[in-house]
């Protein structure tokens, strides 16, 4: 990602004492996005203020149509990242701008954003057509690739509606290579387990895994109904039931499903609960695998050599991490040779999971608080709280 700029610099000015004229005083106003341009999906930009004092900032709307965005903060003083403009979905066929101004003394800078209008697939509006990516900041690189669809889950919460949870379907293999979804108290909500088995109404049962009465035996035996996203992780009701998807399930020997992987979806749990928003990425990988079991229709469904987790956590004015972030990553072969605790030398960096996995993670997060998070060695991050 690359951060578009806009920035006024060198206001000089002098003074005289006895006839000499003084040092001059360098002011500076910059103001960068590391986005201009997005889709019509409901979503947020992060903006970066460097200004020397204080400073404001501002919205105007093009055209008729206004208050689609607002911004976190519009006021300030000295250097801030992090500021996040969040703008609605756009149901018209037309773009729409707005400029972002920083007022910081004489000195203004400014930042233009363009929302692309909806535009419907076209075809027969069946269940493969395409639709725009998101920019949510827990979402992996999304390439274009046939063989895998994107897919996004909405939810009501507190009689608003936002994301749920979004996944990467491998229609071949028949799991989600990855379930993607911000976490905290509130989304993790309160109730109990639905046991809500279902068929994925993005899906048609075709394309999806029937899993009423579980996985069938396969080549290589039993296994349970491992969920990718944790039915703990949205308790609300109405809610829990969505998890229990086919599509949210993999084959996962029983042995791991209860434990080390049980123990970390609890970890990340309580990380998240000490958290604004803790961004989860939960995964499986199917490379090498010889293993299958059989859905309710007799359906093959591939058995995964693995399974990772890539975590990005937020808690603004934090005095760790990169504008209020630091992230960490597992990763565990698919067997039963953990233990039941989850220890410091189980972590990984960002960067060592994306060159083990391939997969490109928060690629939303601004290109420089990006590159140092996902550099950075979680063992040397106290927070975390593990121990070997």
């Amino acid at each position: 990602m690359k951060a578009a700029a806009l920035m006024v610099i060198f206001a000089t000015v002098y003074s005289c004492s006895g006839g000499s004229k003084a040092e001059p005083e360098v002011m500076s106003a910059k103001l960068t996005a590391d986005r201009q341009q997005v889709s019509s999906d409901k979503g947020s930009i992060f903006l970066s203020v460097a200004a020397s004092g204080s400073w404001t900032l501002s919205l105007s709307y093009s055209g008729t149509e206004s208050g689609w965005a607002s911004l976190s903060v519009t006021s300030g003083s000295g250097s801030k990242n992090s500021v996040i403009l969040s703008y609605n979905a756009n149901s018209s066929s037309s773009p729409r701008t707005l400029t972002v101004t920083l007022n910081a003394g004489s000195l203004t800078s400014t930042v233009s954003f363009t929302q692309q209008g909806y535009t419907p697939s076209g075809g027969s509006g069946g269940e493969d057509e395409r639709i725009a990516i998101p920019s949510w900041l827990e979402l992996p690189g999304v390439p274009d690739d046939d063989e895998f669809k994107f897919i996004s889950h909405n939810m009501t919460l507190n009689g608003k509606k936002q994301r749920n949870y979004s996944y990467w379907w491998d229609y071949s293999n028949l799991v989600a290579r990855w379930v993607a979804y911000p976490l905290n108290s509130t989304l993790i909500g309160s109730g109990k387990r639905s046991d809500a088995w279902a068929l994925d109404p993005l899906l048609s049962e075709k394309q999806q895994p029937v899993l009423y009465k579980g996985y069938s035996d396969g080549n290589d035996g039993w296994y349970a109904r491992g969920h990718q996203i944790a039915s703990a992780d949205r308790l609300t009701p109405g809610i829990n039931e969505s998890t229990f998807y086919g599509t949210n399930m993999t084959p996962q020997n029983n042995d791991f499903n209860s434990g080390i992987w049980a123990v970390l979806e609890g970890q990340v749990r309580s990380w998240s609960k000490n958290s604004d928003t803790l961004y989860v990425v939960t995964g499986c990988t199917v490379e090498g695998s010889t293993k299958y079991c059989y859905d309710n229709k007799g359906k093959k469904v591939t058995v995964p050599t693995g399974y990772f987790k890539a975590l990005l956590r937020y808690k603004e004015n934090s005095t760790i991490g990169y504008g209020g972030f630091i992230g960490c990553g597992f990763y565990f072969d698919h067997a039963n040779k953990y233990g039941s605790s989850v220890k410091k030398s189980m972590m990984m960096s960002i960067d060592d999971l994306e060159k083990k996995l391939g997969i490109d993670f928060f690629v939303n997060l601004p290109s420089d608080i990006e590159n140092s998070v996902e550099k950075q060695d979680p063992k040397t991050v106290s927070w975390w709280g593990l121990n070997d």
